[in-house]
């Protein structure tokens, strides 16, 4: 049997998972009980991701393991039914860019109608995007990783405000 070693950008992205799964968890801490039960479930999703990009050999196709491609897909799908985590409902484009390289995409907060605040965090957040495509160590990534969650948090509330 051979053992699978990660390669360097698996490990990248699979510390990537674990920021977000670290993020969920925080935010699950002041959330209302709806949110906190979704945030449990990304951060758990987010660690079975972070392990199989660790333990599991990935695909030829696009380098990500079937059980992380399945997990984050579970994970997105959660975020998207519960807008309240304040996580994007395609956030899986943060652990997936060291392997994937695709460009960081940023789509309109939903139920927002694109004001002048979102303008701005948008155009943070595109910053954001470029800086972190760049960063020269994981430890910057990871960082930067926490600002791009603060922007998109931000952007969860004025969509929520948007549509009271």
């Amino acid at each position: 049997m051979t053992e699978y070693e990660p390669t360097a950008q698996a490990r990248a992205a699979a510390g990537r998972a674990t920021t977000l799964a670290e993020i969920a968890r925080r935010r699950a801490m002041l959330a209302s009980a709806w949110d906190r039960r979704a945030l449990h479930i990304i951060a758990e999703l987010l660690d079975i991701v972070a392990l199989s990009l660790y333990e599991d050999a990935p695909t030829e196709t696009d380098g990500i393991p079937d059980d992380a491609r399945s997990a984050l897909a579970d994970a997105e799908e959660t975020a998207t039914e519960t807008p309240g985590t304040g996580f994007p409902r395609r956030f899986g484009q943060y652990v997936t860019h060291p392997l994937t390289a695709r460009p960081l995409e940023t789509e309109p907060a939903p139920g927002c109608d694109l004001s002048d605040e979102d303008d701005r965090l948008t155009s943070a957040l595109g910053t954001l995007h470029g800086h972190l495509a760049a960063a020269a160590t994981e430890e910057v990534s990871l960082a930067l990783l926490e600002a791009v969650f603060a922007l998109h948090d931000k952007r969860a509330d004025l969509a929520q405000l948007a549509r009271s």
